[in-house]
């Protein structure tokens, strides 16, 4: 077994660093942040904050495959290749069904809460 590897964790927080400067996935957390708020405020129960952790985990770790997808193919080359850019329309359509999916899932959490506060 083997012991424990803090250069790894090092390289890991370096590139959650770089994560951080994209524009993307800074408006990707505050969303996160924005759903996190609405269920302290809405007080969903365990498995809503379950749904709603996954669905903004999902996001974040689409949003970071697709820039290291990116960061990758501009290391290979700059010049311009229909494939390269099918590989990136891919990634980033894979974000996009991901956020998706947390649309959906904060209407299932939200919706019916937002609905009863505001028409009951």
């Amino acid at each position: 077994m083997s012991k424990w590897d803090p250069i790894g964790l090092r390289f890991a927080l370096q590139g959650l660093s770089k994560l951080l400067h994209q524009k993307n996935f800074r408006i990707e957390v505050g969303a996160g942040f924005l759903a996190i708020s609405m269920g302290l405020y809405l007080q969903i129960n365990l498995q809503e904050w379950l749904w709603i952790s996954l669905a903004i985990t999902l996001v974040l770790v689409g949003e970071a495959i697709n820039t290291a997808i990116e960061l990758a193919l501009d290391r290979i080359g700059r010049d311009f290749h229909p494939t390269t850019k099918q590989a990136k329309d891919v990634a980033a359509g894979a974000v996009v069904l991901c956020c998706l999916h947390a649309v959906i899932t904060g209407l299932v959490v939200f919706g019916p809460k937002l609905w009863a506060l505001l028409f009951a």
